[in-house]
């Protein structure tokens, strides 16, 4: 009767040792998951936010921006209007984005980049230097195809966000400046045409 006793107790500890074994394992695994998981957050942060601090610097340097520009206007045989595109892209290879020569609309340039993982953000108060913006349609609707896109720099004033700083291919609408003030959310523009205001930015 002892040895059963024995043999059963030493089952129920056995099962119950390999229950602890489980729990264990199961929190181990668990916690790896969880640091990975912080891992690749923490990687795509730092790697999208380099990617902004590499474009804004670029686009710092006049010399940069200047290069930029008539590189765009050559892409589009010699003209400047509607080269937005031809720009952004021209900026994007020289901060090590592969962006083929031929695309040259915004709705081509977004499929791009979401093919390449970048997403949409529409909190215009989540932009910062270095973030590439889309404008809305030309009937100001936030739904339709973008008729421009930039480069944000920074805030006119702190805290206001109606007009920034940004680079861009409209250098003919603001005294040839590449770099130069437009309205970013208020839909009344500025320069000598019209401007759509912003609809959203994408990232890494």
């Amino acid at each position: 009767m002892k040895n059963k006793l024995t043999k059963r107790n030493n089952i129920k500890i056995n099962l119950s040792k390999g229950k602890v074994v489980i729990i264990i394992t199961g929190i181990l695994l668990l916690i790896s998951v969880l640091f990975l998981l912080k891992y690749i957050t923490t990687s795509r942060t730092t790697e999208s936010n380099n990617l902004r601090k590499d474009i804004y610097t670029f686009l710092s340097d006049k010399n940069n921006r200047v290069k930029a520009y008539e590189r765009a206007v050559k892409l589009n045989g010699g003209d400047s209007a509607n080269t937005c595109v031809y720009f952004l892209a021209e900026v994007l290879r020289n901060n090590k984005i592969s962006i083929d020569d031929s695309v040259c609309n915004t709705e081509g340039l977004i499929k791009v980049l979401e093919k390449k993982g970048w997403k949409k953000e529409t909190d215009i108060k989540k932009i910062k230097p270095g973030d590439i913006c889309f404008t809305t349609d030309e009937k100001l609707s936030k739904k339709g195809t973008p008729t421009h896109v930039y480069v944000f720099m920074k805030w006119k004033e702190e805290g206001s966000t109606d007009y920034g700083y940004i680079c861009d291919n409209q250098a003919k609408d603001y005294d040839w400046k590449v770099y130069h003030l437009r309205n970013i959310g208020v839909k009344d523009g500025s320069g000598k045409a019209q401007k759509e205001p912003f609809s959203f930015f994408m990232h890494k």
